[in-house]
């Protein structure tokens, strides 16, 4: 049987989504000037990890508190301030970037991390 996770309906949101997402479970997600859902850009503000996935105009449930699960896209240590890439996955925020949490487990590319969000700030 699969594990499922249950998260308090505050910390989750549902709208439609822009492009398919189908494929992007564990992707950082933002919301597009329209309202729906998509991937964000590298180092841009995020809303928080693709929870729910389907494909486009269909809805899908993004995960913005608590503890959150995101595809790292480079080796992650535990304790970095992570941020959005160009696709979607989590890098190492750098300068500039919007910091989406902080790594409480470490990771390899690909592989799933799990981390603490945080509330958008820029990475002074």
């Amino acid at each position: 049987p699969m594990a499922t996770t249950k998260l308090p309906e505050t910390h989750t949101w549902a709208a439609l989504a822009a492009v398919d997402l189908s494929a992007k479970l564990h992707y950082f997600a933002k919301v597009d000037s329209t309202g729906k859902i998509d991937l964000c850009a590298d180092g841009g503000p995020c809303i928080g990890n693709l929870y729910e996935v389907a494909e486009a105009a269909r809805s899908v449930s993004v995960q913005f508190g608590g503890i959150g699960k995101v595809i790292a896209a480079e080796t992650i240590a535990i304790g970095a301030r992570i941020a959005s890439d160009t696709n979607g996955k989590a890098v190492a925020a750098a300068v500039g970037d919007w910091i989406v949490g902080i790594a409480i487990s470490g990771a390899d590319a690909n592989e799933v991390l799990s981390f603490i969000h945080a509330s958008s700030t820029r990475h002074a």
